[in-house]
């Protein structure tokens, strides 16, 4: 458990961080300088880094010294697999959950598409629906598939949370032994969205998204 004095540390670390403007792949000042920066012992200063080298922040190399990490969401993956597998035991709600929080993520991500057609982007999610219809490869082409459209849309940040979020997804479903989307389904509600955003119409798009959530939690409920 981290004491109040240990997470005190750690948050300073993260303020010489800002103060200091440091950006991802910047090394840290030297142990030695941070033991006597903050006055700590070596033991505290090495928990604090480890403390946020778990959640991203920093990047321990041995050797080398300690830099500034990308902070990327998948720090958050352990908790947030075991929090969905948790509540996913008994009825499949910790699925439905993370299903409901990705559709709202996604439909508004993909509605921005519409005023930005990219006939590129439409022949590479055309391209995976194809490949949806091998179920060798459809589970890697589906993850794509919303990869593409979250990264297209111009979010960051919300483009790493749909990649945690269907990577969670993913495991638990599999851990659990949840129903899988039959192939041709799978390709149907998919080649929905696309000739959707091929249309251009906002209102469209939001409802083939509806549709391809719609028959996912279908699958999920008590009595699907």
């Amino acid at each position: 458990m981290r004491t109040p004095r240990g997470q005190e540390l750690a948050d300073s670390i993260v303020e010489l961080i800002e103060r200091r403007g440091l950006e991802p792949g910047d090394p840290l000042p030297p142990e030695p300088r941070l033991v006597e920066e903050f006055d700590v012992a070596r033991n505290s200063l090495r928990e604090a880094l480890r403390t946020l080298q778990a959640l991203g922040i920093v990047e321990i190399r041995h050797g080398y010294g300690t830099f500034v990490g990308a902070a990327s969401m998948t720090a958050l993956s352990p908790s947030l697999l075991f929090r969905t597998r948790a509540r996913s035991r008994e009825d499949l709600r910790g699925l439905r959950d993370l299903l409901e929080v990705r559709q709202i993520l996604e439909t508004e991500l993909t509605c921005k598409l519409a005023r930005q057609r990219d006939d590129a982007l439409l022949d590479r999610l055309a391209d995976c629906v194809r490949r949806m219809a091998d179920p060798a490869v459809s589970a890697a082409a589906d993850g794509e598939f919303h990869e593409l459209l979250c990264t297209a849309a111009g979010n960051e940040l919300a483009a790493e949370l749909i990649r945690l979020f269907w990577a969670v997804y993913r495991q638990t479903e599999v851990l659990i032994g949840a129903p899988r989307t039959p192939a041709d389904a799978l390709v149907a509600k998919h080649q929905l969205i696309v000739d959707a955003l091929a249309a251009g119409d906002p209102a469209v798009i939001a409802d083939a998204v509806r549709r391809h959530f719609d028959e996912v939690r279908g699958r999920l409920e008590p009595d699907g």
